[in-house]
């Protein structure tokens, strides 16, 4: 067992380790009666893992130009930082509890290192999440509509429309709590908090909500951010249908788009759990069945994927460490914003 005060990145270390146990114990418990077949695909894991990596490689990049399109030009970090900042809140999402909102904090700060203005750097971070919810629900739709359109589903219907139900509370609760912030209520904790750490201020609410609303307006960079996004989601139908297609279960992509749409959905049900532990797995697993993909084979994609998980979360760990140490030795640059469309 971990100790407390041991270092958060010791402890996603640890966690990344027990993700990958727990992830091939499942395999060997879940498929124990197929086990001559299953040792062919542990065998071809590493092939697969290596597909899901060339094809996860882009997604990060995506969702990264989907962040950066939210910052004005003159604001605007150069790709590659934003790339990085974008690992690490993916390495934190994929080890640390609750690590989606810790890691989308540490990057909207590290942002600030970097000379954007505070109140900007947090709401583009918070609205990139809102846009991330909101292209994962037309995604969701997608997926719905292709299953449902002349397909029987063998009674998991019920199954599709609690995934796009997961989306849209996901996008509809993103979009209303940017748009409507308690500000008295975080006023009110936000004055007690800096009783203790006189660094905060609880005004700085206020003007969080003002640049979130201001993104708001700004359509084209509201619309850039949400196809950046989008094409995130379909890069991981073809990770899908890649990694079905080397484990010999070929399948068409509009079938990989469903399995990664719905699958994607029901994830969001575990955000607290570090990776969506146990949840991601069975997501996969019900999705796949809507079309057809046996078990076996579905468990195999979902090791595959917490395997690439775990080998881009680790180092992405401790590059992250690694900048925060850097960022405390550097003076933070000062940047005057300027607005264009």
């Amino acid at each position: 067992m971990q100790d407390a005060r041991s270092p958060w990145w010791r402890r996603g270390l640890w966690n990344g380790a027990l993700l990958g146990t727990l992830a091939i114990a499942a395999v060997l418990a879940l498929n124990h009666q197929e086990l001559p077949g299953l040792g062919r695909i542990l065998a071809d894991l590493p092939y697969a893992v290596a597909i899901s990596a060339a094809v996860h490689l882009p997604q990060i990049v995506f969702t990264a130009l989907g962040w950066r399109a939210l910052l004005p030009p003159a604001s605007r970090p150069r790709i590659l930082a934003m790339v990085a900042l974008r690992w690490y809140r993916e390495a934190a999402s994929a080890l640390l509890p609750a690590g989606a909102l810790v890691g989308q904090a540490a990057a909207a700060r590290l942002l600030i290192r970097r000379g954007v203005p505070g109140d900007l750097a947090t709401a583009t971070a918070t609205v990139d999440v809102t846009m991330e919810a909101l292209s994962q629900l037309f995604f969701t739709l997608a997926g719905v509509a292709l299953l449902l359109l002349g397909r029987d589903t063998g009674g998991l219907t019920g199954f599709a429309l609690a995934g796009l139900a997961i989306a849209l509370a996901c996008a509809a609760a993103m979009v209303l709590v940017t748009r409507s912030l308690p500000l008295d209520l975080l006023e009110r904790g936000l004055a007690r908090l800096a009783r203790r750490w006189p660094a905060i201020r609880p005004e700085s609410v206020r003007g969080l909500q003002s640049a979130i609303l201001a993104l708001h307006a700004n359509r084209p960079r509201l619309l850039a951010a949400l196809l950046w996004h989008s094409a995130s989601w379909l890069a991981g139908a073809l990770e899908i249908a890649g990694v079905l297609a080397l484990l010999g279960h070929p399948i068409s992509l509009a079938d990989a788009l469903v399995i990664e749409a719905l699958a994607q959905a029901l994830r969001n049900a575990g955000f607290l759990l570090p990776g969506a532990l146990a949840v991601q797995e069975g997501a996969i697993i019900g999705a796949a069945a809507l079309v057809g993909v046996p078990p076996g084979a579905a468990l195999a994609v979902a090791l595959v994927r917490r395997s690439r998980e775990v080998a881009f979360s680790l180092p992405g760990l401790l590059a992250w460490q690694r900048a925060e140490t850097k960022a405390m030795r550097t003076p933070t640059v000062t940047v005057v914003a300027k607005e264009t469309s």
